[in-house]
């Protein structure tokens, strides 16, 4: 074994030196010299590579007669079949299901202000006044206009009922008495208005004006956000318009409050914006303590790939030769001892320090999994039983 070992050795040196160029060999200069030369140059890698597994078989056996019987201690599991499914973070923000903004339809001067920033409140709670002084003079005047006007239809109504004056003359009463009444009614609606209730529960943000200040009809004076109802959303990129669709499972992660949820598709955008070819997802979150603020930084897991009946294990136990073959140490038995066997096998997607097996491994083989970093083909082994056994999953 050793005058083999050290023939392949030699064979190794020998080959690697031969037909190389020296530093100041210069390169063909022609294109059929060149081609050929790179076709040595193949034959001669190939031939490198199929010694190189050679060798590293050679040393295996090598290190086996070196180390002698003592055995490794190593962990192992029962391969078994699952479904594999990958996950694709997309990165989003908090924000709320539901949030109005608060502005004075009637607009002028804040004479009373109930709230501050921050502050929880409740639906129907008064939040702020405006000055109605103005309107409550035009009120008092119309209703001096309006009684007058009563008095005057009633006199007309009295004359007509007597068959005195026309019937002109008392329509004219009375469309006057309607129009004023109309007009008081109206006038009441606005001085109603100067008091601004909060349509929701909610929390108060975005204050933009102070007990004092004039505020102009329509402008936002606050926010009201409902806290307890917050969702997530995100854009995600255009090439997973294929994959994700309303109703699909998530998972959300909160990285700055170390938050973890299983979440639902709640909306998929309709439209790719053209600008950074993305469409938008919203899923709903969970915030019975409060803990979650809008504005957040969210992490969406959708699943993107997903095989059933798949051998998948962690990718710390796939380990490579030189040559760029992939391999795992399963237990194998002789003559009543266990011993540790190199599988080559094939690789598929990963996601979260685990792989899919294509090839090589079977449902039931016993795979090496503390310790198998150590190892070398047959290695004598004693196994050492974890607290939790199960299958590979």
């Amino acid at each position: 074994m050793k005058k083999q070992f050290f023939i392949l050795l030699v064979s190794l040196f020998v080959l690697s030196n031969c037909g190389n160029p020296s530093e100041a060999e210069a390169l063909p200069e022609t294109m059929d010299e060149r081609r050929q030369l790179l076709a040595e140059k193949r034959a001669e890698l190939e031939r490198i590579q199929k010694t190189i597994a050679e060798l590293e078989a050679l040393v295996g056996d090598a290190q086996t007669e070196v180390l002698g019987d003592d055995p490794k201690l190593v962990t192992t599991q029962k391969v078994a079949r699952t479904t594999f499914t990958r996950y694709a973070e997309i990165q989003g923000n908090v924000v709320p299901q539901t949030m109005n903004t608060i502005s004075s339809e009637t607009g002028g001067r804040m004479i009373r202000l109930t709230v501050e920033e921050g502050d929880m409140v409740s639906a129907g709670q008064l939040l702020a006044t405006t000055d109605s002084e103005p309107l409550q003079k035009q009120l008092l005047e119309l209703e001096s206009a309006l009684g007058l006007a009563k008095d005057v239809y009633e006199r007309q109504k009295r004359l007509w009922d007597q068959e005195i004056g026309s019937e002109i003359q008392l329509l004219q009463a009375e469309n006057n008495k309607d129009r004023l009444e109309k007009s008081m009614e109206s006038l009441k609606s606005q001085i109603r208005k100067s008091n601004i209730y909060a349509p929701i529960s909610g929390v108060i943000e975005n204050l933009r004006y102070e007990q004092g200040d004039v505020v102009p009809p329509g402008m936002p004076i606050m926010e009201l956000l409902d806290v307890r109802k917050l969702k997530v959303v995100a854009e995600v990129p255009e090439r997973y318009v294929g994959t994700v669709r309303k109703g699909d499972r998530v998972k959300i992660k909160i990285p700055a409050l170390d938050y973890n949820q299983d979440g639902k598709i709640n909306l998929v955008g309709r439209v790719v914006h053209p600008t950074n070819r993305t469409f938008s997802l919203e899923t709903n979150i969970e915030n019975s303590k409060g803990d979650i603020k809008p504005n957040l930084l969210a992490l969406v897991a959708i699943q993107d790939f997903s095989k059933e009946n798949s051998i998948v294990v962690s990718v710390d136990l796939v380990q490579q030769e030189i040559g760029g073959k992939s391999f795992v140490y399963v237990v194998t038995e002789k003559t009543g001892n266990l011993y540790a066997k190199k599988v080559y096998v094939k690789t598929g997607e990963s996601y979260d320090n685990t792989i899919q097996i294509t090839d090589g491994l079977n449902e039931g083989d016993e795979l090496v999994i503390l310790g198998a970093r150590g190892l070398a083909e047959n290695d004598l082994l004693q196994i050492q039983k974890p607290e939790n056994e199960g299958g590979i999953q």
